[in-house]
């Protein structure tokens, strides 16, 4: 519970039946503080490695966390209720991630019947093909994610990470563009 003693100093709070104080800046400062989930669904690495240069991009007082969609259920994830989902898949023998897209379907239903929502949302595919011949899967994977209506907006953009070979690593040029990506990405959130 909270309660205003005085607007422009301070604010009374009651935590576990323990008094306490916190300034007005202070507790302007922890609104901003985001919970990110980035989920994964790496078979090589490469989406962890992708997901962990994505973090570090965050601030060091957001609470980011990567996990797996074969590691963590949809379920979890909703009774955290993250602010931002970054949902990171990969085209593998030319289709879209099936499972990362289940994995967003099962957690919109979820949210759906707990009338919870996650604020922001984007993703990321891993690939080995050329770049003009994975906006198809891209687009698709990008319209999951806009469709899922327990995220109130999602990016209109998706960062496509091309690997060497079938297996990697990530493209140095790649990685860079994953960078420009989340900070652009981190901009659009603050409008």
């Amino acid at each position: 519970m909270i309660m205003i003693i005085d607007i422009i100093t301070k604010i009374q709070y009651i935590v576990n039946g323990k008094l306490g104080y916190i300034s007005l800046l202070n507790y302007i400062s922890l609104l901003k503080i985001m919970k990110v989930q980035i989920m994964t669904d790496t078979k090589f690495g490469n989406g962890k490695l992708l997901a962990e240069a994505l973090k570090k991009e965050f601030s060091t007082e957001d609470n980011v966390n990567i996990a797996d969609v074969k590691d963590v259920s949809p379920k979890k994830i909703a009774e955290d209720v993250p602010d931002v989902i970054i949902l990171g898949g990969a085209v593998r023998m030319f289709r879209g991630d099936p499972k990362s897209k289940k994995w967003l379907s099962e957690l919109n239903k979820i949210l759906e019947k707990s009338s919870k929502s996650i604020q922001y949302g984007t993703g990321f595919l891993t690939h080995a093909l050329p770049t003009d011949k994975v906006q198809g899967f891209a687009k698709k994977y990008l319209d999951k994610i806009d469709n899922a209506s327990m995220i109130e907006k999602s990016y209109s953009e998706l960062l496509t990470a091309r690997v060497e070979g079938q297996q990697g690593p990530i493209f140095p040029k790649e990685m860079e563009k994953a960078i420009v990506y989340i900070k652009e990405f981190m901009n659009w959130m603050k409008k």
